[in-house]
């Protein structure tokens, strides 16, 4: 493939119904945060299915065993099916547009699925929308709908300590223009070096104190001095969660916590208490 890069999709579920449950893997803090209905996940071009995979299940609600039928629609902003493979699968069989379950479920017992999104040719700044409905065959008007967003980003690590101004961003030393310093036992560096090393549009309201970060069809609020972060996922998803540590001003320069930023954008962070050290994993890796 021409150019081939570790580009990578970012995925955000949004659940619309009550019968399906997700069990996606390495988002616990992202679960916790948001809620149990939507999800952020990041797939590796032409990797593995499992981590080009949204793992989730669904519930039998109908008072009799019954088999799933479901049925996949998907829509891009740039580009078409021949540059990108989706798919849904059952436990052990898949389609690309709408199929049947090969196991009947009994009430209230659930079946394994899972969504695999990956494209051909990655365009950073690529969007894509999937939409994923799913009923028991003896109740065809009961649906549960699912919708997936995703936006084609680089792949980054980034490592920063505790009073440095020293950052790495993928290997190269990148000087801050403040270091980074607890606040409430929760790091906080400076809003556009964060936004920036995770690729998102970083925005401010001088009116409102008001921080936001742009990645695909997720967007984030932050307000200075306020202990809360409001989460949107396209146009159905918006929830407000409590934060431990607000994001402050100090020395004219504002500061968020790096966290949470970083995970409800899909990365991973790590600690290292003897150095002093945060390491971000951008995007999480699939984690077995």
């Amino acid at each position: 493939m021409k150019n081939m890069k570790r580009f990578l999709v970012v995925f955000l579920g949004v659940l619309m119904g009550v019968t399906a449950l997700f069990s996606v893997g390495g988002l616990q803090a992202k679960e916790s945060a948001v809620s149990q209905n939507t999800f952020f996940k990041p797939l590796l071009v032409l990797s593995t299915a499992e981590q080009n995979s949204v793992f989730f299940s669904f519930t039998n609600t109908a008072k009799k065993p019954s088999k799933l039928q479901a049925k996949l629609t998907h829509e891009y902003t740039k580009h078409s099916d021949s540059e990108w493979m989706v798919q849904f699968c059952y436990s052990n069989i898949c389609y690309l547009d709408e199929g049947e379950s090969p196991n009947t479920v009994d009430p209230g017992k659930k079946e394994e699925m899972h969504v695999q999104m990956s494209p051909y040719v990655a365009y950073k700044g690529d969007t894509i929308k999937c939409t994923l409905e799913v009923w028991p065959v003896v109740e065809p008007k009961n649906v549960t709908k699912v919708m997936f967003y995703g936006v084609v980003v680089d792949e980054g690590k980034v490592e920063l300590r505790i009073d440095n101004p020293q950052a790495k961003v993928n290997d190269k030393v990148q000087t801050l223009d403040a270091a980074p310093f607890i606040l409430n036992s929760r790091t906080v560096v400076p809003l556009r070096f964060i936004g920036e090393a995770l690729g998102a549009e970083i925005g401010w309201d001088n009116n409102q104190r008001m921080v936001s970060y742009k990645l695909g069809d997720e967007i984030l609020y932050f307000w200075i001095d306020k202990k809360e972060v409001k989460v949107v996922i396209g146009p159905y998803f918006a929830k407000t969660i409590p934060l431990e540590a607000a994001p402050v001003i100090r020395s004219g320069r504002t500061f968020v916590p790096v966290r949470v930023v970083s995970e409800l954008l899909g990365a991973k962070v790590g600690w290292d208490g003897t150095t002093r050290t945060v390491s971000i994993d951008f995007p999480a890796p699939y984690e077995h």
